[in-house]
């Protein structure tokens, strides 16, 4: 018995890893065709972007059709209600308004947390200061940029925009160290 179950386990994760090298190109191909999807939903008016790394951080420099810069795109990631959170986050060259945000992963809680996904929630971001930090509850007349959350799903709505708030101030202090 000792025998049968090692051989069937020997050959399970054989095929399993013969299945991960066979998928695995695949994979990461049709990954970084969504991140190149991403980097021009956030920046409407990019036809063409490059990379720059700066430490362990990838900003995708939006470029119009001219070559003039137009925009910076990036990922950023953090902890959610159930779990992490990823966002593309277009932000205009001067980091004063952002241009778009695209919610890339979520686990968050169907018809709750998960309509951070929504068109509705993700066009309040459009064209949003960003002088200052992301305020979340009702807008009022007030300088600070202001984003309503999700009712019922206020934790959601609040990672998202500590999500964004947290990586433009690592971006900018990056950009800053490089000047």
């Amino acid at each position: 018995m000792i025998a049968v179950l090692t051989i069937v386990g020997l050959l399970s994760g054989g095929f399993l890893t013969f299945v991960d090298q066979q998928t695995a190109p695949a994979i990461e191909s049709r990954g970084l065709e969504s991140l190149s999807q991403a980097v021009f939903k956030v920046l409407p008016d990019a036809v063409d972007y490059k990379k720059i790394k700066l430490e362990d951080v990838v900003i995708y420099q939006g470029l119009d059709k001219r070559g003039k810069k137009i925009g910076l795109a990036f990922l950023a990631a953090g902890s959610g209600y159930q779990g992490e959170i990823k966002i593309m986050v277009g932000v205009a060259q001067d980091f004063n308004r952002l241009q778009n945000i695209q919610i890339l992963e979520s686990i968050e809680t169907p018809g709750l947390g998960g309509r951070i996904t929504e068109d509705d929630f993700r066009k309040q971001f459009q064209g949003l200061a960003i002088s200052e930090k992301i305020k979340l509850g009702k807008a009022k007349e007030t300088k600070q940029p202001t984003v309503q959350a999700i009712t019922g799903a206020t934790i959601s709505s609040k990672a998202v925009v500590d999500i964004i708030d947290q990586k433009i101030s690592t971006i900018k202090k990056l950009l800053k160290e490089q000047e």
